[in-house]
């Protein structure tokens, strides 16, 4: 895919911003295909996956806003949420505040053997930052917020393009 063009200052300098964007790519790349692994691990697919994590990570959602959030259509979130109801990883609940609609909430008790397949990873990272300083962790910290803060604006940029419709 593509580099980044913007790439300025010493040859060193320009060496470093390219390694970081290349190793960023890869340890995405590598990240999804762990979490393929822990999908079929899991007995549900790797967009089940997906979606269960947004649910972990942002709370109980409708389906029409899990749907807006990962870019699914309402009917293939409807499939997601069938298959993870049987997997017993989320639940459907009516909206206390409009019992119209239905709330899709993840399962706490599940949440645990989600989080075992992932423990080797999770130690690795304390090891990692055990080594390291306060400093040196809020500068990781900082880019991956960072990187991770324009990554929502582009998925809605090319969802937007795709529906045919101007980036907003």
């Amino acid at each position: 895919m593509g580099g980044n063009t913007h790439h300025t200052g010493s040859p060193r300098r320009r060496e470093l911003t390219r390694s970081i964007y290349q190793e960023a790519r890869t340890t995405a790349t590598r990240q999804a295909l762990a979490d393929q692994a822990v999908a079929a691990r899991l007995g549900i697919g790797g967009t089940d996956l997906l979606c269960l994590g947004v649910l972990d990570h942002m709370g109980p959602l409708t389906a029409g806003r899990l749907a807006e959030l990962t870019g699914l259509t309402t009917g293939a979130i409807t499939g997601v949420v069938d298959r993870l109801e049987l997997a017993g990883f989320a639940r459907r609940a009516k909206d206390p505040a409009d019992r119209r609609k239905v709330v899709i909430h993840p399962v706490d008790a599940q949440r645990a053997k989600v989080g075992a397949l992932y423990t080797p990873v999770l130690d690795a990272l304390d090891t990692w930052c055990a080594r390291h300083s306060d400093e040196e962790l809020e500068i990781v910290l900082d880019y991956l917020r960072s990187f991770g803060e324009v990554l929502p604006g582009l998925a809605a940029a090319l969802r937007q393009e795709a529906a045919g419709r101007p980036p907003s």
